[in-house]
């Protein structure tokens, strides 16, 4: 096996860095009130929404890495993206992540950027939703979790149902409803990541089968001017960046059979087949991340004394490091095999939930020894030490939690 990183990967990483310190960086330094300790404070408003200024920010880094074609790279060239595969994507994820927080983390759009699912779309849905996603003028969210459930997701609550065509005198004062056959979708969403601020959401609903049926769910592109659309509570998430998730409630939310992305009752498979690509990006980022911290904590082991001598002359300091460096190279590896499975055409369920797994855990290890070989200094927030300490957390729930990539591993075995 050849253990070099691809050329395309080599070319990526240092054009973004390029891209980075022209782009980005000089609006890091205008608007450092936006990354500083106090960053959460000036990012959201009273109601947790971000202000208009930071939502500005965001999107010019958008803009500019569309025109760089950074953004929507990993989705086939003939809609507009960059055809990179799942180990080139992950590598430039990685490196990505090895770096302090800032705004380069709207290059690629995250959840509210272009998603492979929605290469399903047909001609119309192109035209009116992918294109205009993929020039970054516009986002969408992707709604699938529930209060009630999260990783049984396919036992969701929300159902979307047929209406008969209605007389005009039914229809009299209800100027939303149409002639013909519509589907009315009722049912809550919860932490979904960019909610706030899509212009369309990707809502999952059962639409047929028995409730834990695989099959039955359905995927509808909801405009977020959709009457009975709605978003709820935005949520104050720990460590990560304020005011990006929040509820969505559907009440008796009317969209046209025009509105169904790919097959109905086909849904749930589309979401799933997309949330394995991203399981193997959360463990890039969490190397990336680690990496990141464990270059700080050597640096600081080398210049921090203690009666007498470096603490990293102390093997109790030392070998946590040693460690943790050890630890990086193994999901670094196990990552890139799980991309590289499926990038040639194997199967890699195993693979991938084992890479998110070891991933996260990785991530929380990281955040806990910088944190540790800092001392008091790694407690504070003068440091980005804490914050990714508090962010480190969640790599252990979404895209799948700890439990459920176990449980997934455990079945490709037996």
């Amino acid at each position: 096996m050849d253990f070099s990183e691809p050329s395309e990967a080599v070319q990526i990483k240092k054009a973004l860095d390029e891209f980075i310190k022209q782009e980005v960086a000089p609006l890091e330094t205008e608007y450092d009130e936006f990354l500083g300790a106090d960053y959460e404070k000036h990012i959201v408003d009273e109601d947790h929404r971000q202000v208009p200024e930071y939502r500005n920010i965001v999107e010019q880094i958008r803009q500019k890495s569309v025109e760089a074609g950074f953004y929507g790279m990993t989705m086939p060239e003939e809609v507009g993206g960059g055809d990179v595969d799942i180990l080139t994507r992950a590598i430039v994820g990685e490196h990505m992540s090895n770096r302090p927080p800032g705004f380069h983390s709207a290059i690629f759009g995250g959840a509210g950027g272009p998603t492979p699912i929605l290469l399903a779309c047909d001609e119309r849905q192109r035209e009116e939703y992918l294109e205009p996603l993929m020039d970054g003028e516009i986002t969408t969210c992707f709604a699938l979790t529930e209060p009630g459930h999260g990783s049984d997701a396919h036992h969701m609550d929300t159902r979307a149902e047929k209406s008969e065509s209605r007389s005009d005198s039914e229809r009299s004062g209800t100027a939303a409803e149409k002639d013909g056959d519509e589907w009315v979708i009722n049912g809550q969403k919860v932490y979904i990541t960019n909610a706030p601020y899509a212009d369309f959401a990707m809502v999952f609903a059962r639409t047929s089968g028995e409730d834990g049926d695989l099959g039955g769910i359905t995927c509808f592109l909801v405009d977020e001017e959709t009457p009975g659309y709605e978003i709820g509570t935005i949520h104050r998430a720990m460590g990560m960046t304020p005011g990006t998730h929040a509820e969505i409630h559907l009440d008796d939310c009317r969209v046209g059979e025009e509105q169904v992305l790919g097959e109905v009752d086909k849904g749930f498979q589309s979401a799933m087949d997309w949330i394995g690509g991203g399981r193997i990006n959360i463990a890039a980022g969490a190397v990336g991340t680690a990496e990141y911290l464990l270059d700080l904590s050597v640096e600081y082991a080398r210049d921090r004394e203690t009666f007498g001598k470096p603490i990293g002359h102390r093997q109790g300091v030392s070998f946590q490091l040693a460690e943790l460096a050890t630890d990086i190279e193994q999901v670094r590896q196990l990552y890139r095999y799980a991309a590289w499975k499926m990038d040639n055409g194997e199967r890699a369920r195993k693979e991938e939930s084992m890479a998110k797994l070891r991933g996260a855990k990785l991530a929380n290890d990281a955040a806990d020894i910088a944190m540790q070989v800092h001392g008091g200094a790694g407690f504070m927030k003068d440091l980005p030490i804490e914050r990714n300490y508090r962010s480190a957390r969640v790599f252990r729930i979404f895209e799948g939690t700890d439990e459920i990539q176990k449980r997934t591993i455990a079945r490709e075995l037996i």
